[in-house]
């Protein structure tokens, strides 16, 4: 039998998981539904958010992160501006690597004016829970390994889509897949049906 400390330890966390892939979302995220919610989400999910320039983003950033849980404890801040580059990108804070878990900072930076700010209420929450799998993508490789593997992204085209169908895979994970089938960076609808199947099949 397991000591109580092993159980909590190994089991748990598993358990969460189970629970959380069996969570039922909404298939689909109408604005006119859901915008009158927004200041409930705000006060349920918004405590550790920030945004620099909101932009309409705060409706969609709440609905991503509530297919979150492990992220809704860390800093995170959403910031529209001028860049160059692409529309929508994970970031993370540069004092990341000696930062307690919960001190941790990430951020989604997105392009002003780009085409993210006139997407659908859905495609929006598709795309920002894309960019949150990039951020468990980060937890669990480690600061270092997570700076190896951006040098990987620029210098390999595979590396590059592994990586990219790896936050889809995260994603599709955590109750986002029907979502996805509305709008997705990298993965066809065949596989993105893949990794709800697999998901039902765990």
């Amino acid at each position: 039998m397991l000591p109580a400390r092993i159980f909590l330890i190994v089991l748990l966390p598993l358990l969460a998981f189970k629970c959380l892939a069996q969570q039922s979302f909404p298939e689909y995220y109408e604005l006119d539904t859901w915008q009158p919610k927004l200041d409930s989400l705000r006060e349920a999910l918004g405590a550790n958010i920030s945004y620099k320039n909101k932009k309409g983003m705060e409706l969609a950033t709440l609905l991503a992160i509530s297919h979150y849980p492990e992220l809704q404890n860390r800093k995170l801040k959403v910031i529209v501006r001028e860049v160059k580059g692409a529309p929508v990108e994970a970031s993370f804070g540069v004092f990341n690597f000696i930062k307690p878990g919960k001190s941790k900072i990430y951020k989604i930076i997105i392009q002003e004016n780009s085409f993210m700010e006139r997407l659908s209420l859905n495609k929006q929450v598709a795309a920002l829970g894309h960019e949150m799998g990039h951020f468990i993508q980060y937890q669990e490789k480690g600061y270092f390994n997570t700076l190896f593997g951006l040098l990987n992204y620029v210098i390999s085209d595979k590396y590059r889509i592994r990586f990219e169908k790896g936050a889809d895979r995260i994603e599709a994970e955590h109750g986002l897949g029907p979502n996805m089938l509305d709008f997705s960076f990298y993965s066809s609808e065949e596989e993105i049906k893949s990794y709800m199947n697999q998901q039902h099949n765990d």
